[in-house]
């Protein structure tokens, strides 16, 4: 989603406590919750220190640290660029591919969820421990069963009441920590933080290895802060920030922590004191230093960090679920959002469902919990989540070496470290995992390849939907992508030659921007007397009426830089849509770069390929040279006209409506309109109230999408940041949504809609039901010939009429081109990217691709793409590459989506899936993203704006 939707989502949001937002500090707490610190020193350190390399311990922690900071460092960089909960799955994906990204997504549900029931069965075992020794022996069981209830509810309810539990309870066990470590540092002063930790000899002993497994397992938890991308505040920056918090504050607690417990030990009797204690040790040093008290209390914050660690790793367990559930690789079920809660409420009471099953299953065998079922769960997911970490490390370092100019610093040697190390860390859990677990058990031994199974199914799996769903295979690891303003590709010194841009519509206004800010010089030629293109209804072919309405709200559809002002409508009429373009141009000084009243009459290339530029003939007669050709010129001017039997005989008048301005025209009229696209029913909508008699006639099923919902512009609400009035439920698929709002449209006698919501352009008027419903209207089908007086319809019916406007669309032409220049595809050219001519150097078509969202900054983000293709000419720097592209690339820009067999369709793109496509490859070649405030350097007129609400 785009930051200009996103926020006026949330100016639009009624009940701002509904949707919880999540800032750093919060993420923080749920990451280091997950880490669980206390837990991981009592279980953790007494095994590193007894079966590792004794007092050298906090050196093998320095080093996790230090390789956790490095991977981190590529980790943030990546949660910078991509928002999406699948965090590691989706990371994968796009680093490594959708394969590999579907393996791993298959290891992160075994390893959070058996974590999450290994937590809970840890906690309710520790917390019986406690109860026996407070004289009241009760089983593991009640209490894990109330660990279950406590996470499952929270975990239903909004992240934001998790994020407040998680931060108190974290606070209390680094609390405890914290006054033992002071405790130590008082009693022993300096020699609590001995200097043989950290030296060579004594760091790399016997036992190096396995303390470095210890250490690396401590760690694990923190790198859930991505999961919470789209709940964060401000994703770019919470993320990096919260990831970068999390590492350095684990560390930097373990390393103090691990280091003072070796100063209160002492360096000589480390390994000896902690293989006698086991698992006691901490709770023995803290009543030594501390007193008793401190240690009883020590005792009941560890069952409160194991139920934040539980906490935590169920809310990443659940995101999980939900992210792969909207991907369709899990029941779909689990991936909607609570309308109320803003939470992903039905995938968190399915690993409540399945946690407290296995809780059960558990229960009811017998066996031990601690002794035989919960280390091996714990130590796989341990090993589970590492792999992960390991797989996002190699898919960070792939994804930014396709990006041109990314900081190598930070996107290949850090990364590349951290691979390294959480390579060796798996390599290092894998070869000692019943040491980890602590089970001696032979069949234990065998367990870390059960991953390398799931790895393989999750591959076979999405190969599979690639060959037999391929829309499901579209739509994986589908995120997105934040703007990237930074530029890392070369500024010449000066551009040679010049662009000449045909059009000074909104289209070709936005490239005359683009290139102005880069200093390219151009032409712009604009056969009318002012910019404005079709919203000028005086412009001679304009198709404008005086009814027309912008079907984008204004919320939306600003250029960037120059909102529409707060003064205009939801949805702008024709004549403040001209006047916004109109102070668009004057905002940036555009009209002194336009030849007004100067139309372009035949272009020509030069040479193979047009290597030599383009010869411009200007409707003057004169004849000019250019570097590159940028076709703005719009798509309706040409009217498609059909051939329909009888229509020669018809003795009324036929127009198309491209001609219809008013409804003045209607009046006394028995009208026909041929066609229910946007203009269509608006002009419908103006015969019924103006004609004596109007008729609709279609030849399938539309679906006609309200301009609104709940008072909220339909655009707006869609978005899914903005919620409906309390206790209102809407269906997640929006075909079914619009059946809800809309009703049976086959009550109006209207067909019914032969596709899915989104499948076909969006139709915005309900007003043409409501004339329908009241009779103004009368709806017919297809027509099967005309009379002389009318027109019998396909269902045999005949009706008289003596006007018939054809709202049938318009063909694309670019009539100062030869048509053998292009392959033509259903009318439309075949142009990469649906912008530029594959073989003919410095051709581009800006405004023939179409797609279902505000248009004005699309055009932004794809005359980026002009001025990319001219700095790639000029500079030579990666022509080679972007020249093959242009040729031979072919990418999928309709993602998941399948749109109406029509020629309207047939350059129809997803937004979304079209956007993304655009960003990577301009950060491919080191372009920037253009946002809010890319061209402020060009404004020349601060009172724009003051200007056109004046107007």
């Amino acid at each position: 989603m785009d930051e200009t939707l996103r926020d006026a989502a949330r100016s639009f949001e009624q009940d701002k406590k509904r949707r919880r937002v999540l800032s750093t500090p919060r993420i923080v707490f749920l990451v280091v919750a997950a880490a669980a610190p206390l837990a991981a020193m009592v279980g953790n350190l007494p095994l590193a220190l007894s079966r590792g390399n004794g007092a050298g311990m906090p050196g093998a922690f320095l080093l996790a640290a230090l390789t956790l900071a490095c991977f981190a460092v590529g980790y943030a960089q990546m949660s910078r660029r991509v928002v999406n909960t699948g965090a590691f799955y989706t990371y994968v994906a796009m680093g490594l591919g959708k394969p590999a990204g579907v393996g791993a997504a298959f290891i992160a549900v075994v390893a959070y969820v058996s974590m999450t029931i290994g937590m809970a069965g840890a906690f309710g075992y520790f917390v019986s421990l406690i109860s026996q020794s407070l004289g009241t022996p009760v089983s593991w069981i009640p209490f894990a069963a109330l660990g279950a209830l406590i996470t499952g509810v929270l975990g239903y309810r909004s992240i934001d009441l998790s994020s407040k539990v998680l931060g108190a309870l974290m606070i209390a066990e680094i609390g405890v920590l914290a006054v033992f470590d002071l405790a130590v540092v008082a009693h022993q002063g300096l020699a609590a933080l001995p200097a043989a930790s950290f030296a060579p000899q004594t760091v790399f002993a016997p036992g190096f290895a396995v303390a470095l497994m210890f250490a690396y397992t401590s760690f694990i938890g923190f790198e859930s802060a991505a999961l919470y991308g789209e709940e964060a505040r401000e994703p770019a920056r919470s993320i990096p920030a919260a990831t970068y918090a999390s590492v350095a504050l684990i560390g930097v607690f373990y390393l103090l922590t691990g280091w003072i417990t070796v100063g209160a030990i002492g360096v000589g009797h480390a390994k000896a004191f902690a293989a006698g204690q086991g698992g006691q040790m901490l709770f023995a040093l803290i009543g030594q230093y501390c007193g008793k008290a401190a240690a009883d209390v020590a005792g009941a914050l560890l069952c409160t960090s194991l139920l934040a660690s539980y906490l935590a790793i169920h809310n990443a367990a659940t995101r999980y679920l939900f992210a792969l559930a909207r991907e369709k690789l899990l029941p779909p079920v689990l991936g909607r959002f609570n309308p109320v809660r803003y939470a992903p409420s039905n995938a968190s009471l399915a690993v409540s469902g399945l946690t407290v099953a296995c809780l059960a299953a558990f229960a009811l065998s017998g066996a031990d919990p601690y002794r035989l079922v919960f280390p091996a769960l714990i130590g796989m997911a341990t090993l589970g989540v590492i792999c992960l970490q390991a797989f996002a490390a190699l898919a960070i370092i792939a994804y930014f070496r396709r990006t041109k100019g990314a900081n190598p610093w930070t996107t290949l040697v850090l990364p590349g470290v951290g691979a390294g190390g959480l390579i060796l860390a798996v390599a290092l859990v894998a070869t000692n995992f019943r040491l980890l677990t602590q089970l001696d058990i032979a069949w234990v031994d065998a367990l870390p390849a059960l991953y390398g199974v799931v790895f393989a199914l999750g591959i076979g799996f999405c190969l599979w939907l690639k060959a037999r769903r391929p829309k499901v295979y579209a739509g994986l690891a589908v995120s997105d992508l934040r703007a990237q303003g930074e530029r890392t590709a070369p500024r010449p010194r000066s551009y040679d030659g010049r662009v000449c841009i045909v059009g000074a519509g909104p289209a070709g206004l936005v490239a005359a921007r683009a290139f102005k800010l880069e200093g390219v010089p151009y032409d712009q030629f604009e056969r009318h007397t002012d910019v404005g293109g079709i919203w000028d209804i005086d412009n001679p072919g304009s198709s404008m009426y005086e009814s027309a309405h912008f079907i984008s709200s204004r919320y939306t559809s600003g250029f960037f830089g120059l909102p529409m002002p707060d003064s205009y409508p939801d949805y702008p009429d024709h004549r403040q849509i001209l006047d916004y373009v109109k102070s668009f141009a004057d905002a940036f000084d555009l009209r002194r770069g336009v030849n007004f009243g100067s139309g372009v009459a035949r272009a020509t290339p030069i040479g193979d390929g047009a290597e030599g530029g383009w010869d411009v003939t200007l409707q003057s007669g004169q004849a000019r040279r250019y570097q590159t050709l940028v076709c703005a010129n719009g798509v309706t001017w040409h009217p498609n006209l059909p051939a329909y039997p009888g229509l020669d005989r018809f003795a009324g008048d036929v127009r198309h409506t491209v001609e219809h301005r008013s409804s003045e025209a209607l009046k006394g009229r028995r009208v026909l309109v041929v066609g229910a696209g946007n203009s269509g029913v608006d002009i419908a909508c103006d015969a019924a109230r103006s004609a004596n008699a109007a008729f609709l006639s279609v030849r399938r099923g539309y679906r006609f999408v309200p301009k609104h919902i709940f008072g909220i512009p339909t655009d707006v609400f869609l978005s899914g940041q903005v919620h409906p009035p309390k206790g209102v439920m809407l269906p997640d698929d929006p075909s079914k949504m619009l059946d809800v709002l809309t009703g049976d449209l086959t009550r109006y006698g209207l067909p019914a809609p032969d596709h899915k919501a989104l499948e076909s352009h969006p139709i915005m008027n309900s007003q043409i039901l409501h004339h329908l419903a009241h009779g103004d209207i009368l709806a017919k089908p297809d027509i099967a010939e005309f009379t002389r007086t009318g027109a019998v319809f396909k269902d045999g019916t005949e009706e008289a009429f003596d006007l018939v406007l054809f709202a049938t669309g318009y063909e694309y032409r670019i009539p100062y081109l030869d048509e053998r220049l292009f392959t033509w595809n259903a009318g439309h050219p075949e142009l990469y990217l649906n912008l530029f001519h594959r073989k003919l150097a410095g051709l581009s078509v800006l405004g023939f691709v179409e797609f279902a969202s505000a248009a004005y900054q699309r055009f932004d983000e794809m005359a980026q793409m002009l001025v990319m293709d001219a700095n790639i000419r000029q500079t030579g720097q990666g022509l080679e590459a972007w020249t093959r592209m242009k040729a031979e690339h072919r990418p999928n820009l309709r993602g998941a989506m399948s749109y109406v067999d029509s020629p309207r369709h047939a350059n129809y793109v997803e937004v979304a899936t079209y956007r993304r496509v655009l960003g990577e490859i301009r950060a491919q070649f080191g372009w920037f993203d253009p946002g809010p405030h890319t061209y402020d350097g060009l404004r020349v007129r601060s009172s724009a704006k003051a200007k056109v609400e004046a107007a």
